[in-house]
């Protein structure tokens, strides 16, 4: 359901495992790692199908390394401090919560955008384009 949502499996792993006593240290990984797959073969069908922006996908994929540096680096820096890893669960739920508001905002902005350009919504497209 998580995925048919845009969520992402993330949404199903993390607290899946936190629920079966996985620290949340070794669940937030393992989680991105099982999902790194499906992204890997996205982005692969993208590539294959030209739809793939390489330029923008270098810069992003720039800006969330850096991001992921500045994260891990402030989240050691916390639970070094406080001496509690509740923080990684405390962010989990955050974006998570995000998400379930977002998405559906969001979406429903496109769908109302798409439609007001006189898109057929309901109508499928051609797989062979």
């Amino acid at each position: 359901m998580a995925g048919a949502l845009g969520l992402g499996g993330g949404a199903i792993f993390n607290p899946a495992l936190l629920t079966m006593g996985v620290p949340p240290q070794v669940s937030s990984a393992t989680g991105l790692y099982l999902v790194t797959f499906s992204k890997v073969a996205s982005c692969t069908v993208y590539l294959l199908n030209g739809e793939l922006d390489l330029p923008y996908s270098f810069w992003l994929g720039a800006w969330a390394c850096f991001g992921s540096v500045v994260g891990m680096w402030g989240t050691n820096i916390y639970m070094r401090m406080s001496g509690r890893q509740s923080v990684i669960v405390w962010v989990l739920v955050f974006m998570f919560a995000i998400s379930v508001v977002a998405i559906p905002i969001l979406g429903g902005l496109s769908i109302a955008d798409e439609m007001a350009k006189g898109v057929d919504i309901w109508k499928f497209g051609s797989l062979c384009n």
